[in-house]
């Protein structure tokens, strides 16, 4: 039942990147205005969005995860520091809560790799 909600929990997750990834690759007024509020060039939204969609992918793919989820943490940091830089409040909660959402997925991630490491030390030790 856990690796269900797990997987479930992941999905949604993926597709909340991959909505915002498309927005910002597609070039949707709003991002283009954020973007352009933060004084930011405009081709940091494109690369910004093709990592979120190669990113929300590497969520669902259990080698790419911890990977996938450390380049989310680290975009999802900016943004939020962009936000309060930029005394945006309001928008805030959704990416912090996305960072929130990642650091999990990034702390489960490692515990099960370190688990997977440890098992095979025990099957080389013995």
């Amino acid at each position: 039942m856990n690796k269900i909600l797990g997987y479930i929990f992941l999905v949604v997750l993926a597709s909340v990147f991959v909505m915002t990834g498309f927005n910002k690759i597609s070039g949707a007024d709003m991002m283009i205005q954020t973007f352009e509020s933060f004084s930011y060039p405009t081709w940091t939204m494109y690369l910004l969005g093709a990592a979120e969609l190669l990113s929300a992918v590497g969520l669902l793919i259990p080698r790419t995860r911890i990977l996938a989820s450390g380049i989310l943490t680290f975009i999802l940091i900016g943004a939020v520091g962009s936000h309060l830089i930029y005394a945006l409040y309001a928008a805030v909660p959704f990416p912090a809560v996305l960072l929130v959402a990642n650091i999990i997925v990034l702390i489960v991630g490692m515990r099960r790799l370190e688990a997977e490491e440890e098992g095979q030390m025990d099957t080389i030790q013995a």
